[in-house]
């Protein structure tokens, strides 16, 4: 959730640190903070320090007169332990240590009582502040001790004693007063990234380093880095020792995160969707239906989906979405059983799973915490595994043993759009290429190559629909509620509409399957209830409008979305856009769009933060 970036070289720290904190604000955040260390002008070498609740913009204000520095960290908080305030805010300084911090450490209070009964205050109400206060703690006491060890060396020691006492999910990055030009960092869970050019970077994120280098070194849960202005030392946590990490080329181009022009970032991502899904299938579609997808490691993809029996697919908010259309890929082109898992919810209910069980794990920052534990209890208990997610090197594509990378690039705005459509592009495919594998009647899976060839094209055609979808969400301002209704695979899609709603124009919204309606939802609807129905021509829509009508009898606005011929739906509705037919496979890809503009088009007439909505993160990594 927070955001960490750390510079040390021979340039301005500020301008640096502060770039990285703006690539990093889609992640959401309250407060910022800004530590530097270098030679102040009464106290000597020192820790100079600011930070400000609120927008990056706030910090910079505190920044004009800088001290002129070549080594510092910088941090974007996203409130855990602690109200979102300045006291509150990173970096934390204890002692020789200013450190900033990702994650959560479970046992801080226990820590925190301890160190109190050793006589150390406390400023903030943060575990932050809590594993420097310990940092320094454990520092101090090898200095006093010290038998002709360096200064670095007791540092690595005490991070050691000290990562090994604080639990939890996180990551802590931090400079040391005795250590001038050294930046230490620890990965106990939660992801850091570093590279190489004038200098040395350290992050969270990698989006914060691209415009430095694209080849980037990813830490490894348990390894610690030692960063030097002409190097970077790796060293497992346990015993200290040196690893060899090799880096990993990424091909994101740093000018990806800009607008370009567009309003909002969530606005341009939309638009980028019929070249991500291009981008994504590229090079992997097959010659002809009875051939082969073409994926990365296809032994290993063979291998393991011939021996599986059953598939569960676990994620959280959109990405659970995209799994639940999963299942229906699965099940019918593969003929595979699917469960479709909750990941905050998965390994907390003691799950019945067998050998032969098949677990895939849907991200689209490959950081999210609930879903990276049930990736490792998965594993654990010996299971073979799956990921699909969005960031090349992320901890979830790493340690799984199956990676499916989608090619969407940077998604900066915090209500994913392309990620979603690029997850579903790739789970259609993987579906079609299992039934293919496992020999299921290719009558299943006819004309999905086909359309998914085609469908970049027809995405283009739906977004040229883009201001018309726009205006239906600004009509909907008057309404106290938004049903988004669909059947069949345009159910998870009616809720992935109620989720962007809700996400970017915080507005009440329900997400139902049609023949839900008359199980209660129906109590809702009157004059100032709109439903948004996705009803494209398949062996349900019947039912759907058999359900509108339900709505329509009580007075309740109908907003279809449909195919261009279907007079019937039309005729039905008050407003009502007709998209081209679709082959079934591809649908959702194209009926998700309408749901993202109508979202977008409400919150732009509401004036809405839509790229950076509050009180959500982008890359949720704390349970």
């Amino acid at each position: 959730m927070c955001g960490i970036i750390g510079y040390s070289g021979s340039g301005d720290a500020v301008p640096v640190l502060v770039n990285g904190l703006k690539r990093m604000e889609y992640r959401g955040y309250d407060s910022a903070g800004i530590a530097l260390l270098g030679k102040l002008p009464k106290s000597g070498l020192d820790f100079w320090v600011r930070r400000a609740e609120g927008r990056v913009t706030n910090l910079e204000s505190k920044l004009k007169d800088h001290l002129l520095a070549h080594q510092g960290i910088a941090h974007t908080r996203w409130a855990t332990h602690g109200a979102p305030t300045e006291i509150n805010a990173h970096p934390h300084c204890a002692g020789s240590v200013s450190l900033v911090h990702n994650g959560i450490i479970e046992n801080h209070a226990e820590i925190k009582d301890r160190l109190i009964a050793e006589g150390i205050s406390f400023q903030s109400q943060t575990d932050t502040e809590v594993f420097a206060q310990l940092l320094n703690y454990e520092f101090s006491r090898l200095l006093k001790s010290n038998k002709g060890e360096s200064p670095r060396q007791l540092v690595l020691k005490a991070l050691q004693v000290s990562g090994a006492q604080a639990l939890g999910h996180y990551s802590v990055l931090f400079m040391v007063k005795e250590c001038p030009g050294s930046l230490f960092a620890l990965h106990m869970g939660a992801p850091v990234v570093a590279c190489k050019a004038e200098g040395v970077f350290v992050a969270s994120d990698l989006q914060a380093l691209l415009e430095y280098g694209r080849d980037l070194f990813f830490l490894k849960p348990g390894q610690i880095l030692v960063a030097h202005p002409d190097s970077l030392e790796f060293f497992k946590a346990s015993d200290l020792s040196l690893e060899d990490v090799s880096s990993e080329r990424i091909e994101w181009a740093a000018e990806k995160v800009e607008k370009d022009g567009y309003e909002h970032f969530m606005l341009k991502e939309m638009f980028e969707q019929p070249l991500t899904v291009a981008e994504t299938l590229s090079g992997r579609l097959p010659q002809d239906e009875d051939s082969p997808f073409l994926w990365d490691n296809p032994i290993a993809h063979q291998e393991i989906w011939s021996k599986s029996k059953r598939v569960t697919l676990v994620a959280c908010g959109t990405a659970y979405h995209a799994a639940m259309i999963g299942k229906y890929y699965f099940e019918k082109m593969a003929r595979v059983p699917v469960d479709v898992e909750l990941a905050s919810e998965f390994r907390y209910r003691d799950p019945v799973i067998d050998q032969g069980h098949l677990i895939g794990v849907i991200s689209q920052s490959g950081e999210t915490a609930d879903t990276l534990a049930a990736l490792r209890m998965a594993r654990e208990l010996g299971l073979d595994t799956f990921s699909i997610c969005n960031v090349p090197g992320s901890t979830i594509a790493r340690e799984s043993q199956l990676s499916y990378p989608t090619k969407a690039g940077p998604e900066i705005g915090v209500a994913s759009t392309k990620a979603f459509t690029n997850q579903l592009t790739i789970l259609c495919a993987l579906a079609a290429d299992i039934g293919r594998l496992k020999g299921v009647d290719s009558a299943r899976r006819k004309g999905v190559a086909q359309a998914l060839a085609r469908l970049p094209q027809d995405l283009e055609r739906v977004l040229s629909f883009s201001d018309e979808f726009m205006e239906m969400g600004a009509g909907l301002s008057p309404l106290k509620t938004i049903l988004f209704i669909g059947r069949g695979m345009m159910y998870p899609i009616a809720l992935e509409g109620a989720l962007k709603l809700k996400e970017i124009t915080y507005r009440h919204a329900e997400g139902y399957a049609a023949g839900e309606l008359k199980h209660g939802p129906i109590a809702m609807v009157d004059e100032k209830l709109a439903a948004v129905v996705f009803g494209p021509d398949d062996d349900v829509l019947a039912k759907t409008l058999s359900n509108l009508e339900e709505v329509r009898a009580r007075n309740g606005k109908i907003i279809g979305i449909g195919s261009d011929d279907n007079s019937a739906f039309k005729k039905i509705s008050d407003e009502y856009i007709g998209l081209k037919s679709l082959h079934w496979s591809v649908a959702p890809m194209a009926y998700v769009i309408p749901a993202q503009f109508i979202s977008y088009g409400l919150a732009k007439h509401l004036g809405c933060d839509i790229d950076k909505p509050r009180n959500l993160a982008k890359s949720v990594t704390v349970e």
